[in-house]
């Protein structure tokens, strides 16, 4: 409910405690121009009052963060005061004995995570990305989806994006037999609020290049007559017609359903093996904007200087830190500490393996749940079949499901940035569990350089492991904008064996 005017919703509702967790014996962590006549009148549904061209104020304010969780029983809910994609968050701040660098910049989670580019994900030929979930031809599914017209109406910070009174309402095909996603051509005033041109852009020119086949998705990502394009001229930074915007996404999406409805999509995606990382990213970017964007003031709950801090590893590291591990579709990835689920669903997506995430955090977990509950959704919408995604809340030392999925691990990633020795050590120990040849991503690493072999420390399980260091760009987490380091160690007793066949040999002799 928002002013008097009712719209159907079906954004989660999610309960959060806004307090730090207590000290404990810790074990875990882990982005005017005067109003022109409209031609006509636009085709419009009912807005809450304030999605109006009288309410759009003329020198829009940045917002101060203000969303917070709130104490309260599991039932409780909370009021969402703004859909924010890029909303301000402070770095956490680590030791500056564990930081690479020492430098630390007050960027945001969401746009630190837009910024940065990178070319397409590594292709697996035995993976499917054709969902088979949903039959492709019948009656369309209709997905529980959090549209974008539900995070317009929950945001009293939106206006009409053109000038008109009454924000008009248009329906997005997308490359499934699926029903349409709902939108509102309303944008926050706020430059980090949720602005749905953008995101009906973005879907529109990733459909186009992607699920048609070459001759027709260059005819309809031409730069000049493409429907990109033409939604740029019918937009015409907020002076053009909303009756010509919606014609144009009115015949992409008949032109969409049309090739669902004949085969052709379900034959493109068919015969691909990978998803480029901007495919990746959009995907990933719509899931995030829809569920943890509006509550991410939230994941300032951390106490500094314990194991309790929050920091996200961007899309860009990770997609680096699967292609140097050489993750697979038909291999485990597990993150012990996975904040809000962001690896863990880019693994399930740019990899397509099963997915693993643990973390002991309240705030982030119910974050998570609500991306895990919009991912396989979204997923399907875009016509992808996924890896299977498992989030564990809880302590990943104790919790019983992640010892078990150890044992079958290939890949492991801990962002241990902030971890304090002790708990260093215990994972240690934890990854005698892990089978020989299995990968350990950290941000520090567990085996301190120049640690050798020796009568004395034989028994040390460090022993076990073959550590690469390797360097990230700029611009890859999002508690600073400078390089820095991150380590793969290999569980390998090769060189162990051999040690304590050469001791033996001696001893004997």
């Amino acid at each position: 409910m928002f002013g008097n005017i009712q719209t159907k919703s079906v954004l989660r509702k999610v309960s959060v405690a806004s307090p730090a967790p207590s000290k404990q014996n810790l074990k875990s962590s882990s982005a005017p121009p005067a109003p022109a006549q409209a031609k006509k009148n636009p085709i419009s549904s009912p807005l809450p009052q304030s999605v109006t061209k009288s309410s759009r104020p003329n020198t829009p304010q940045r917002k101060t963060p203000s969303s917070k969780l709130t104490n309260g029983s599991s039932k409780q809910s909370l009021v969402r005061k703004a859909v924010k994609r890029k909303a301000s968050t402070p770095p956490p701040q680590w030791d500056s004995s564990d930081s690479d660098s020492g430098v630390e910049s007050d960027l945001s989670f969401d746009s630190a995570r837009k910024r940065v580019r990178s070319s397409a994900s590594s292709v697996d030929p035995s993976r499917t990305l054709l969902d088979r979930s949903h039959p492709w031809q019948g009656p369309p599914a209709d997905y529980p989806l959090a549209h974008a017209a539900d995070l317009v109406s929950s945001d009293p910070k939106s206006r009409p994006a053109f000038r008109e009174e009454v924000a008009t309402k248009i329906e997005l095909q997308y490359p499934s037999n699926s029903k349409r996603e709902r939108f509102y051509l309303a944008d926050s005033v706020e430059s980090d609020g949720f602005k749905s041109i953008e995101d009906i852009g973005e879907t529109v020119r990733f459909v186009c290049a992607n699920y048609l086949p070459a001759p027709e998705a260059a005819k309809a990502s031409d730069e000049d007559t493409g429907y990109e394009r033409r939604l740029t001229r019918a937009f015409k930074g907020s002076e053009g017609d909303p009756l010509e915007y919606k014609q144009v996404i009115d015949e992409y999406s008949e032109l969409i359903e049309t090739r669902v409805k004949d085969g052709t999509i379900e034959k493109v995606l068919a015969a691909k093996h990978g998803l480029s990382f901007d495919w990746v990213k959009r995907i990933l970017d719509q899931v995030y904007s829809r569920t943890v964007s509006p509550y991410v003031d939230s994941l300032k709950d951390y106490q500094n200087g314990t194991d309790f801090v929050y920091g996200e590893l961007l899309y860009a590291l990770c997609s680096e830190m699967f292609k140097e591990t050489g993750l697979r579709s038909d291999q485990v990835f597990v993150d012990l500490g996975s904040g809000v689920g962001n690896v863990v669903l880019q693994a399930a997506l740019e990899i397509g393996c099963e997915s693993w995430g643990c973390e002991i955090m309240k705030n982030p977990c119910d974050l998570a749940e609500l991306q895990a509950e919009e991912f396989p959704q979204r997923a399907r919408l875009w016509g992808l079949s996924v890896g299977k995604v498992r989030l564990i809340r809880g302590d990943f030392l104790e919790k019983k499901e992640i010892g078990e999925v150890l044992k079958r691990a290939d890949v492991v990633l801990v962002n241990n940035q902030a971890f304090g020795p002790d708990l260093n050590s215990k994972l240690v120990d934890r990854f005698l569990d892990l089978k020989d040849g299995a990968q350990v991503i950290s941000l520090k690493s567990f085996k301190p350089e120049g640690f050798e072999i020796q009568e004395r420390n034989v028994n040390d399980p460090r022993h076990l492991l073959k550590v690469r260091k390797l360097e990230y760009f700029s611009n890859r987490v999002s508690w600073t904008d400078a390089p820095g380091n991150y380590y793969i160690a290999t569980k390998d007793p090769t060189d162990l064996i051999k040690f304590q066949n050469s001791l033996a040999r001696k001893r004997r002799g």
